[in-house]
């Protein structure tokens, strides 16, 4: 629509509240017709114009310039098209409904059209019990369709006596007979059954067959009564039944079928598919008309009838079944309406769901690593054309009178102007385009310029960080330049790839990228709940470098490095060494790029003793203290993407702008030291040495030794196959193992071999690329190479190529590759490896496909879940899908794994550490850790409290244990408390082992009111209640354990104002992690879930354990979850033991041979047939003394004995497998009798003959002629044979194939309460069976097996036995597992609700088009996902209602969805705001006008606006000095204003410069606790932290304005210290976000000079200053709006006494890293000190 202009209204566009889909009446057609096609020809004879009545008759609309439209008079910009039509001579079928009408005839009589089922038939009344029309529509055809009589009254008098109580329903039929309905190809043929009554006239009555036409269906349809319409859920308004049958068609006008002119010259125009085929249409009609009324035979007229009807049913669907296509002149099938809408490339999908955009660019991406990471560089070619539409206000109305008169052409300019009126003016060809005078309102459309927001994308977009917000840098050349730390996210790389930038078009675009996809705000992944992002490549591999021991810099290198740290203070840190001359190491570099105050400790190895274990000998590990790098290495395990490292744990303590800093810190430090440094890499790195090389060839010399003995056991038949595989398998299984283990040993000795210094070794300790394989295989050995998982197969007879001798095993004939790539590969080798290698290339581009398909299906299914404003999670339809998002109702950003350590805690553990007996001085708290401790000794009250927290502490263990897996102590919650403690100890400079002053009777009321206030979901009710109980379980355990009484004073020693802060702390994080309104988790979940898919292997080759029981995994399992497959390939049970059984093996090998299927064939050695005559006797001689022995004591056989037969059939069973199997011959015999009662006679040996037998003959129930039928014997005996062996089951559960025992280690709680689980101790064992092939119903009906945690996973098996929550929650099991598999974690909450939507229906709902499109949603959401026409087509049957609130429908209606800020409007207040002072700025931009001049407008708010200090002119040299309403100014105290001795009312003590936690925003003694009230400072807001160097509120342009300033800045007048010309004020050493920037600061008082108007970082008339930005911080408005007049009462300023520079409190400021600088050291100026005059 982008070339479309329309003329510019101001009207607001109506949005589309519900589409009533339906069919058009022939009438109703013909009324908005404007044309009554007759001719099939488009032009004239003349060529020059269209035909009249013609198929491009003039009045359908012009595509043509030269004319206009004869309806509209528009021209072919305007005009849209109107409709014609055709008046068929005959009715025909409507191709898309065929089905239904063959449904709907064999619904209703054919006669009287009536609903053919009676109303007294119980089928019917539960049809119409059914709301939903289409099920109900079905359920009446299913019970009406095989009725063949129209049911007729009973005559009155019949039966009338018996039912006078009872009202009778009367069908009202007609009687006669009704047709069964058949269609073939595009007719209808009807089949009448002859009637009783005919049969008995004529004997010979055939079924009388007819067709149905079209004429006769309608005339039927027309019948129907509006009463049987409703009923059957079509729609007498919009969808009756005769619709469906075509009388007129309507002609779609030419805007929709354009003709395109062939060659310029000739004038011949090129019709489309459409137009052709409507041309054909009008003939075949005219053909029919003239037939009829020339009277021609019927077979005639039909011929041509059918002619019609084939074109009218191509020309919208050219796939019918069974049909040919209708075929263009060169042989190419016609394009029909159907094929336009269907499909990828169809209407919706191509051009309604998605658009090409305008304000679009597309270019190459190169790497540039001094950009900052939120940044794109754009080139200068890109940013002339892509603009943005700002609106001149006063504010930027000289920058953008720049703009224009600088042009398009020239940078930043402009190309367009917008009047208010809507009229543009192109600054290209404008005659005085520079001159042009902007007046407020208008748009300037501008070029984009440095800091712009714009949306960047690379496609695949599979989960949101593939389009984020960055902020532009307009560049030289012509690429877009990105930094290399935020390529992982867009999974870029620069060997070509090119990536789209998007740039918004309004405010709301602006701020919503600012604010949600800006690239800071990205830096942690929902999905995965650590970061997305983190240092990579060169910059990787050089951070470690920078951090070995060996790396020291001198004082020159030292200088140029600290330039590169962003907000260097100037102040070099300390030397590591001093004599004999300072050097200063790489740790100490790098720390710069720290934020001061960050810890984090990641222990090697926990075993090591504690003299070893902080300070290793090898720089193992890695600890941070207080911003600095204390040993260890930085590698991609720590400052790379991964969860808990330094990025984590910066975003999450001090904000995302911190870690931006660090980001680009990092990078720009370690790269410039890299630059000097130098790393390359040559062949010299992959040589071993001599040794290294003996090693690898002594390991793969063992190992071909050991292949050869395997070798030699399996051919001579002594290799004893392993449980569940065939000697074959083994041997492969053994030979495999070995060759890995060549490898895997020759990597080591490489690895060892090589040294540190070795430029491959450090690329991959570092993490930057490569691995030990990589280098293993570089210098050692290749290794085995496979296919399929298995070694190369035989490609020819018996061998793999031609170069080796037949049956050849040998390690080198079946892929090894024995030479490093080093050596080189032999021919064979190199032809294996290049096997492998195509298989991985093709491997990747099938599982591409897959898996965008599989990702196409989550979004669809998944679209329109959010979270709504009561927390619920729903659909669009309103449908509560979950009532608290994840579960516990947070965003899954802030969830950090953290150890939960009372899990495993034993009771005297648990003791030791929380518990607390006053009365016990053993188990009491002493004095050296408490203050209070002999005030609390022996006090009840006291005690009581400690009592309550040992209880709550117990049940918390008792609960976690339930909920762990097995005993991982680590679990995802929000928070990180364990940070918090440690963050306060820091921030508030507590000493280890100082003694704390808490109270316990004060403390454990606080944590518990905590608890209390840590709600999710509100509101009284039990049911509130409980949810909220449930969701926070977990995280107030935590909680307990952390914040015990006992902890908080020995481990922490914390006072009472770090403990104030932490339980702010936890207090403010928790509330802001709650999931937010209007975010989209379905989708969110999707793509969580799509985009590790494509990371997935396609193809796993698994073998669980030792048995060769083979699991699915990866895309192919995935897709059996999604689809709910009913047979999937590998159905496996773990089957667990009873009580205390399940400590025994033998236990579980009983109740393998009970579940196990038996069947005959897995006992039997060998079956025979023998002619045997002799019954008594026999000819074989084994069994002789059995059968003669059997036969000595008669029985009542002799009568059967006759009729034995004399073919015998033999089986011998095998001993060994029937031991195995616990069975017995009779066993055996007995179930073949009971299979076979009276057919067969049976003969079994002795259980301790030597061959164990089993002797069958058939018996013949009557005599006949033996010799004939003893040729048949032997072929039934054959039958019999097979049937025994592959159906009899003798035990087992039939579907169980196979069993095998398993070990599996399962966690106990021993007796002292703690949990363990080893693989030694026997009672962690737990013997199971895991089965392949899964039945679970009749193997939990086993005796011995525990029906409560048998598990199989198929789960649609554990839906029918348990139901639709336990299927839930094995469905979640199983996803979990495939996604584990492959070693990608995906937070809980996005699995969940992924299983909830395929289990809310109450059965198990599968994410393809049986699932989505079953659903009763909006027809436009379903018809965008599949099945498109078909799901038109039936809404427009049914008279479908879409209420369009879906995000599908909204998106093709071109409509804000009610997603995410689309979920809500914003109220105004009109009345208020015309009340507001717009600008008092604008006066002082006028230039030369006073203030006091009357601009003011009326209404002004404050009516002193003239004299506040806000309005007066530039210099502020006319402001009164003594303004009665400066907060400071106590009734005329004459005493300078700047630090008055000004006492505030309330009695708080001094600002103490300590407890500021960087990451919170008030301190607990700040003044501001007194202003929680003030209506616009809020303490939760991050935004204003004073002290925090990364949360800098991003309104303010000034680095060095203090947020907490906002007192009137008439103190910098009367201050001695700072005339406006002093230059103190632009001394660049305090910014806020420097490292050593200390809270206390002295130049951070209120008077602070950032502060004033006349500092030149911050003028009113600033250029700098963008729109509006010059609020004062806190205030909403300008700083003399009403809500923030300096007289606020709520504001009390801070106690200047508090700032007395001498203050000695001030030397460890934990944010200074020196101790050097005292305050009181004269390199700090004190505001008064008179240096700077």
């Amino acid at each position: 629509m982008s070339n479309v202009h329309f003329p510019y209204s101001k009207a607001p566009l109506r949005t589309i509240k519900e589409i009533q889909f339906g069919l058009f009446a022939p009438e109703e057609i013909k009324r908005m017709s404007v044309v009554h096609v007759e001719y099939p020809e488009t032009m004239d004879e003349q060529r020059a114009r269209p035909r009249t009545k013609g198929v491009n008759d003039p009045r359908l609309g012009t595509i043509d310039r030269q004319w206009n439209c004869e309806t509209c008079e528009e021209g072919p910009k305007e005009c849209p098209g109107h409709f014609g039509h055709i008046e068929l001579a005959s009715p025909v079928f409507h191709i898309g409904f065929v089905t239904k009408i063959k449904k709907l005839l064999e619904t209703v009589c054919h006669n009287c059209g009536k609903i053919k089922v009676g109303a007294d038939n119980p089928k019917f009344l539960e049809a119409i019990r059914i709301r939903d029309p289409k099920r109900r529509f079905d359920a009446i055809w299913r019970a009406s369709k095989d009725i063949n009589i129209c049911e007729t009254d009973p005559s009155p008098d019949d039966d009338e006596p018996q039912k006078e109580g009872k009202k009778r329903y009367f069908h009202g039929g007609c009687g006669n007979a009704q047709p069964t309905v058949r269609k073939e190809g595009i007719t209808l043929v009807g089949t009448w059954k002859p009637s009783k009554s005919m049969m008995e006239d004529d004997i010979t009555a055939q079924p009388e067959k007819k067709v149905i036409t079209p004429a006769i269906a309608l005339n039927i349809f027309r019948n129907i009564s509006h009463e049987d319409v409703r009923i059957m859920g079509l729609s007498n308004d919009y969808a009756r039944p005769e619709w469906m049958i075509l009388t007129v068609l309507p002609v779609p006008p030419p805007t929709v079928r354009p003709s395109v002119l062939m060659g310029a010259t000739s004038g011949s125009r090129g019709e489309d598919d459409l137009t052709y085929k409507l041309a054909e249409i009008v003939r075949a009609n005219q053909n029919v008309q003239r037939c009829e009324q020339e009277g021609a035979p019927e077979h005639v007229i039909r011929e041509f009838e059918s002619l019609l009807q084939y074109h009218i049913a191509t020309y919208m669907d050219n796939d019918i079944a069974g049909q040919p296509k209708a075929m263009q002149k060169g042989n190419r099938p016609v394009k029909a309406l159907r094929s336009r809408l269907k499909g990828k490339e169809g209407r919706l999908r191509q051009n309604l769901m998605g658009k090409r955009v305008d304000f679009s660019a597309r270019t190459v991406i190169t790497g540039d690593p001094n950009l900052s990471l939120d940044e794109v560089g754009v080139p200068f070619s890109t940013a002339k054309i892509l603009t943005y539409p700002e609106v001149v206000t006063p504010y930027n109305i000289e920058k953008l009178q720049r703009l224009v008169s600088n042009g398009p052409n020239v940078h930043p300019g402009a190309r367009y102007i917008v009047r208010d009126t809507g009229e543009r003016i192109d600054l290209r060809h404008a005659k005085r385009a520079g001159n042009q005078q902007l007046l407020y309102g208008w748009k300037v459309e501008r070029h984009l310029d440095n800091g712009d927001v714009i949306l960047f994308n690379r496609q695949p977009s599979l989960h949101k960080e593939s389009m984020m917000g960055h902020r532009v840098r307009v560049m030289p050349f012509s690429t877009f330049r990105l930094n290399l730390s935020v390529t992982t996210p867009y999974n870029a790389d620069f060997d070509g790839d090119e990536m789209n930038l998007h740039v918004p078009q309004s405010e709301e675009s602006r701020a919503e990228l600012a604010e949600l996809a800006l690239v800071p705000k990205n830096i942690v992944s929902p999905q995965r709940n650590g970061p997305l992002m983190g240092i990579v490549q060169d910059t990787l591999c050089g951070i470690y470098k920078i951090c070995r021991r060996d790396i020291f810099l001198t004082k020159d290198q030292v200088m140029n490095l600290m330039l590169w740290v962003p907000d260097w203070d100037g102040v070099i840190p300390p030397p590591a060494i001093m004599k004999p001359r300072p050097r200063w190491t790489g740790k100490q570099m790098i720390s710069m790029a720290f934020p001061s105050g960050l810890n984090l400790v990641r222990v090697d190895k926990d075993s090591a003793p504690l003299s070893e274990k902080f300070s290793p000998l090898n720089d193992g590990g890695l600890l941070i203290q207080g911003g600095q790098l204390m040993y260890g290495m930085l590698s991609k395990k720590t400052v790379g993407a991964s969860g808990g490292g330094v990025i984590h744990t910066i975003f999450n303590e001090y904000g995302c702008d911190t870690a931006v800093n660090f980001f680009n810190g990092a990078q720009t430090i370690v790269n410039y030291w890299l630059l000097h440094h130098g790393f390359s890499i040559g062949i010299g790195d992959t040589i071993p040495d001599r040794k290294t090389i003996e090693k690898i060839e002594e390991a793969v010399r063992e190992r071909k030794q050991e292949v050869q003995e395997i070798t030699a056991s399996a051919t001579d038949n002594t290799l004893e196959a392993l449980p569940g595989m065939n000697v074959r398998e083994t041997f492969e299984s053994k030979v495999s193992r070995a060759l890995n283990n060549a490898r895997d040993e020759a990597g080591a000795a490489t690895e060892k071999g090589l040294k540190d210094l070795n430029n491959a070794i450090q690329m991959a300790r570092s993490g930057s690329k490569g691995s030990t394989i990589n280098i293993s295989q570089m210098t050692a050995v290749v290794g085995q190479q496979s296919v399929e998982g298995k070694r190369i197969p035989f490609g020819f007879a018996y061998r793999t190529l031609p170069h080796f001798t037949k049956d050849d095993y040998s390690p080198e004939s079946r892929g090894f590759v024995e030479n490093s790539y080093l050596r080189g590969l032999t021919a064979t080798e190199f032809f294996f490896h290049a096997m492998a290698g195509r298989e991985g290339l093709i491997d990747t581009a099938v599982k591409t496909a897959e898996t965008g398909y599989i990702q196409r299906k989550l979004v669809k299914a998944l679209e329109e879940v959010m979270v709504k404003y009561d927390g619920t999670v729903r659909n669009s339809l309103g449908d509560i899908i979950q009532f608290i998002y994840g579960e516990d109702g947070l965003d899954g950003v802030h969830i950090e794994n953290q150890p939960v350590d009372i899990i495993r805690c034993s009771d005297e553990k648990m003791r030791q550490r929380f518990r607390v007996d006053v009365m016990d001085s053993e188990m009491s708290l002493g004095p050296e850790v408490l203050e209070q401790a002999n005030e609390i000794a022996g006090d009840i009250e006291v005690q009581r409290y400690f009592d309550e927290e040992w209880e709550a502490l117990l049940e918390s263990r008792a609960f976690l244990r339930t909920v762990a897996k097995e005993d991982e102590e680590m679990m995802q919650l929000p928070i990180n408390v364990r940070r918090i403690l440690e963050m306060a100890r820091s921030t508030f400079r507590i000493r280890e082992g100082t003694i704390s002053d808490l109270h316990p009777a004060e403390v454990i009321p606080q944590v518990q009111a905590l608890l209390d206030r840590l709600v999710v979901v509100r509101g009284d009710d039990p049911i509130s209640k409980e949810a909220d109980y449930n969701s926070t379980l977990l995280f107030k355990a935590q909680l307990r354990s952390r914040l015990a009484f006992k902890r908080l004073v020995t481990e922490y020693s914390l006072n009472k104002l770090a403990f104030q802060h932490v339980l702010g702390a936890i207090e403010n994080r928790f509330a802001r992690a709650a999931a937010n309104p209007g975010e989209m988790v379905g989708v969110l979940a999707a793509q969580s879930i799509g985009e590790p898919a494509t990371q997935m292997t396609l193809n796993t080759f698994h073998f669980a354990g030792v048995s060769s029981k083979n699991v699915t995994l990866g895309v192919p399992r995935l897709k059996e979850i999604l689809n709910v497959a009913t047979n999937i390939k590998t159905p496996s049970m773990t089957v667990y033991q009873e009580g205390d059984n399940t400590y025994q093996k033998e236990g579980a090998k009983q109740l393998r041979s009970l579940v196990e299927h038996t069947s005959l064939r897995s006992v039997t050695e060998a079956t025979e047939i023998y002619y045997d005559p002799d019954i008594q006797s026999t000819v074989i001689e084994n069994d002789r003394d059995m059968v003669e022995s059997y036969f000595i004591i008669p029985e009542d056989v002799e009568g059967d004995l006759a009729n034995q037969s004399k073919w015998l059939l033999r089986i011998v069973l095998s001993r060994p497998k029937l031991l195995d199997k616990g069975l017995t011959v009779q066993d055996v015999a007995e179930k073949i009798k009971k299979a076979y009662k009276d057919d067969i006679a049976v003969i079994f040996s002795d259980n301790n003959a030597d061959e164990q037998v089993i002797r069958i003959r058939q018996v013949q129930s009557h005599k006949d002629d033996d010799d004939d039928d003893d040729v048949e014997y032997d072929v039934t005996l054959k039958k019999l044979e097979q049937h025994l062996l592959d159906t009899l089951t003798l035990r087992g559960v039939p579907g169980v194939e196979r069993a095998f025992i398993n070990e599996r280690s399962k966690v106990r709680v021993t007796e002292d309460g703690a949990l363990l689980m080893s693989k030694t101790d026997p009672l962690c064992k737990d013997w199971v069976l895991e089965t392949s092939g899964s039945h679970l119903a009749p193997v939990l009906a086993i005796p011995g097996v525990d029906a409560t945690r048998t598990y199989s996973n198929q789960f649609i098996e554990i839906f029918e036995v348990f139901g639709i929550e336990a299927a839930r929650t094995a469905v979640l099991r199983e996803l979990t597992q495939v996604l584990a598999f492959d070693g990608s974690y995906v937070n809980h909450r996005h699995l969940a609700l992924l299983v909830d939507v395929m289990t809310v229906r109450g059965y198990l709902t599968p994410v393809t088009r049986h699932g989505i499109n079953r659903a009763d949603n909006g027809a436009l959401m379903r018809c965008s996902f599949e099945e498109t026409v078909e799901i038109l087509l039936e809404a427009a049957a049914f008279g479908e209602l879409d209420d369009c609130r879906g995000v599908s429908e909204n998106l093709i209606l071109g409509q804000m969805a009610p997603a995410g800020t689309g979920e809500f409007d914003v109220y105004l207040d009109q009345n208020l705001l015309n009340t507001v002072v717009s600008n008092n700025a604008r006066f002082a931009l006028m230039g030369g006008v006073g203030a006091k001049d009357a601009i003011i407008s009326d209404g002004a708010a404050t009516q002193y606006d003239s004299g506040s200090p806000m309005a007066s002119t530039h210099y502020m040299v006319d402001s009164d000095p003594d303004s009665s309403f400066s907060p400071i100014r106590q009734g005329g105290a004459e005493s300078p204003g700047g630090l008055s001795k000004y006492q505030p009312p309330d009695g708080f003590g001094a600002f103490s410069p300590g407890p500021r936690s960087p990451g919170q925003v008030y301190s607990p003694t700040s003044p501001f606790n007194t202003s929680m009230a003030s209506p616009s400072w809020s303490p939760s807001s991050t935004a204003y932290s004073p002290t925090s160097p990364g949360i800098s509120s991003p309104g303010f342009t000034s680095p060095r304005m203090s947020p907490t300033s906002p007192s009137s800045p008439q103190f910098v007048i009367t201050s001695p210290a700072y005339s406006p010309s002093s230059p103190a004020g632009a001394s660049p050493s305090y910014s806020p976000t420097s490292p050593t920037y200390s809270p206390s600061s002295p130049n951070f008082s209120p008077a602070s000079p950032a502060f004033s108007l006349t500092s030149p970082e911050y003028s009113p008339t600033s250029p700098a200053l963008g729109g509006g930005r010059h609020l004062s911080p806190t205030s909403p408005a300008s700083p003399t709006s009403p809500k923030w007049s300096p007289t606020s009462p709520s504001w009390s300023p801070p106690q200047p006494e508090a700032y007395s520079p001498t203050s000695p409190k001030f030397s460890g400021s934990p944010t200074s890293p020196a101790a050097a600088y005292s305050p009181s050291s004269p390199e700090f100026h004190s505001p008064t000190s008179p240096r700077q005059k």
